[in-house]
């Protein structure tokens, strides 16, 4: 429904070509700036959201990290390991939001932003595979946190353990993934699907022409 409000504003623009009909005008212009998508593909306050939850843990982890380094703790590996994922993933995050460009992007031709718009949620579903990854983390240090309180000869053997404290973590992060793709992720891959209808329709229609 989304779309098809938005191609009732293209379509209000004077009889031109579909790739010369411009997206923008002075009216338009301030519309962009109060953000006229709709929630569903506007995931600006979204990204920046984890930008700010992932630069947090990150300066935590560093601290953890560097103790770890200095003592040569049990959890030297998995924080270090954690060190890299969460730089990458605030990397990952960083650059998509500016790639999104958000206050410009209906900017772009009509057939420039639909295809625009698809790879912005093509990638962002592809980030909640950085959630689960960094999800397995912190659901196995709350583990270990479980396991110091109810039995500490248990939590000295995984602690003193990689191999099974390896195993944990990455039987979390499976878990919770398939827990993404069976609720959150189909919602968005629903909509990646119906911009990709609406983008084959125009081409379709184009070459029919």
């Amino acid at each position: 429904m989304e779309l098809k409000k938005l191609l009732q504003q293209w379509n209000s623009f004077p009889e031109v070509s579909m790739e010369e009909r411009p997206v923008l005008s002075s009216d338009l212009e301030k519309i962009v700036v109060k953000n006229p998508l709709s929630d569903a593909f506007y995931l600006r306050k979204k990204l920046v959201l984890r930008i700010a939850v992932i630069s947090v843990l990150w300066l935590i982890n560093s601290w953890q990290f560097r103790h770890e380094w200095i003592t040569q703790g049990n959890e030297l590996y998995p924080q270090g390991a954690l060190f890299v994922l969460l730089a990458y993933s605030l990397y990952f995050h960083v650059r998509l939001l500016f790639f999104a460009d958000y206050p410009t992007l209906l900017a772009l031709p009509l057939i420039n932003f639909l295809n625009k718009l698809e790879t912005i949620l093509d990638k962002y579903i592809l980030s909640f595979k950085f959630v689960s990854a960094l999800a397995g983390f912190y659901l196995l240090f709350g583990v270990e946190k479980l396991l110091a309180r109810a039995s500490a000869g248990a939590y000295e053997t995984l602690s003193r353990n990689d191999w099974y404290k390896w195993l944990i973590l990455i039987f979390l992060s499976i878990s919770v993934d398939i827990l993404l793709l069976n609720t959150i992720i189909p919602r968005y891959r629903k909509l990646m699907a119906t911009v990709k209808k609406y983008r084959d329709g125009i081409h379709s229609k184009a070459q029919n022409k």
